[in-house]
């Protein structure tokens, strides 16, 4: 079928776009003009308040509701209606709970959502779409042991790893790569403080720093299974 978006207009597929990381990189594509399809869970209305305030992007923006826990084939059938124009998904989407590895079921919990998801999605996009980029949102800060949040450290390093060799196998159609975000300035509370001043730089990881980082990426055609650390160093620590 034709693509519901004009013929010229570029789109991206984002995952866990309500979250922190993922509303930010929304804005960054906004940005650059493309067409947002925005996948969410259970925070509707983080996307529905931004759409409000910035009414000019609402024909910009397609919002899905995906479960996925129980169902992804949405995505799938979105990815055929548009594959005349999606050229890039981000993998955002992400389970971030307390647990380690003697709590086996919230660590199935986890790794579904932060690590199956991302390579189902990979080899339905490879089907699909055929060609352009994935980017793999990671974690700066996964390789210090954090008994409280083992389990997602471990996932994360999991996706770097699928990073790493889904680009081996889905080259040279498809690039893919990651960025390992460090902590960003909203979430800098009392509790956080300590883990903040352990950064090596003390510059804010905003959209401009983002939009770089993305634009680097999507433009540099020599580049994948690379890891960018947009994290002020936390990875070297």
């Amino acid at each position: 079928m034709n693509s519901p978006i004009e013929n010229t207009k570029k789109a991206v597929i984002i995952t866990g776009a309500s979250g922190k990381i993922g509303l930010k990189i929304l804005k960054v594509f906004l940005s650059l003009d493309f067409f947002v399809i925005a996948q969410y869970n259970t925070n509707e209305e983080v996307l529905n308040d931004f759409l409000e305030n910035n009414p000019e992007v609402q024909d910009n923006v397609l919002l899905t509701s995906v479960d996925f826990h129980t169902n992804i084939e949405i995505l799938a059938s979105i990815m055929r209606d548009f594959q005349e124009n999606i050229c890039c998904l981000i993998n955002c989407a992400a389970v971030f709970k307390k647990g380690n590895l003697k709590n086996i079921d919230s660590l199935l919990e986890i790794l579904q959502v932060n690590d199956l998801v991302p390579l189902v999605l990979t080899d339905v996009y490879r089907k699909i779409i055929q060609k352009g980029n994935i980017i793999n949102i990671l974690d700066g800060n996964v390789y210090r042991f954090n008994k409280n949040f083992q389990n997602y450290r471990f996932s994360k390093r999991v996706l770097q790893n699928l990073t790493e060799e889904t680009a081996l196998i889905y080259a040279p159609d498809i690039r893919i790569n990651g960025i390992a975000f460090g902590m960003l300035e909203e979430e800098k509370t009392q509790s956080n403080t300590l883990a903040k001043s352990r950064e090596i730089l003390k510059n804010e990881i905003n959209e401009q720093s983002i939009s770089s980082g993305i634009q680097f990426l999507l433009s540099n055609e020599n580049i994948t299974g690379q890891i960018i650390y947009l994290d002020n160093g936390v990875h070297l620590l």
